[in-house]
């Protein structure tokens, strides 16, 4: 008889079962995402790499073989080319160029908002271009998803995705300058 795992990737191989998908995220998930996050020390990073373990095992569900592994380690095998994937490409990425200093606050402008202003434009430079980028027309911008998808020739769920993360990112970021809200 084969294995719950087993029955769960067949499914998943056949029938392309969304069931099936969710019931291996929510075994898996949380994890995957330890997993990461230990390698990447970056939560929105390692949010991703979990999204793209899914993505991959969606794809590939039909190369599993209960053979030569278990499930668990044919997606921790996944798990590990995505955090080197991840890894290669931030290491070809460009750094981030520093935020400058903001504009010298007019008169009539309390220094506490120069100074969030500035925190805001370090934080922001903090985040991934990607994530940037997205943050910009949505929210500076004021673009919609379908407007920044169709600009970016990206799907609208990439967009929201990537405002989600992009704002996990950035919250994080203003804590660690010490910005509440």
């Amino acid at each position: 008889m084969p294995a719950p795992d087993d029955k769960l990737m067949r499914a998943l191989a056949i029938d392309k079962d969304d069931r099936a998908a969710r019931e291996l995220y929510r075994t898996y998930s949380d994890e995957l995402y330890g997993f990461a996050l230990r390698r990447l020390r970056d939560r929105g990073a390692a949010e991703e790499v979990v999204q793209d373990v899914f993505t991959r095992a969606w794809r590939h569900a039909g190369e599993f073989d209960p053979q030569r592994s278990s499930l668990r380690t044919w997606l921790y095998g996944i798990a590990r080319n995505a955090v080197i994937d991840h890894e290669r490409r931030r290491a070809r990425r460009p750094p981030a160029a520093p935020a400058e200093a903001p504009e010298a606050a007019s008169l009539d402008e309390p220094i506490e908002r120069a100074v969030l202003r500035w925190q805001v434009e370090l934080a922001l430079g903090r985040l991934r271009s990607e994530h940037r980028e997205v943050v910009a027309l949505a929210h500076v911008q004021g673009l919609s998803v379908r407007e920044i998808a169709a600009r970016l020739g990206l799907a609208e769920g990439t967009v929201k995705s990537r405002t989600y993360y992009a704002l996990q990112s950035l919250r994080l970021a203003l804590e660690e300058l010490g910005v509440t809200p």
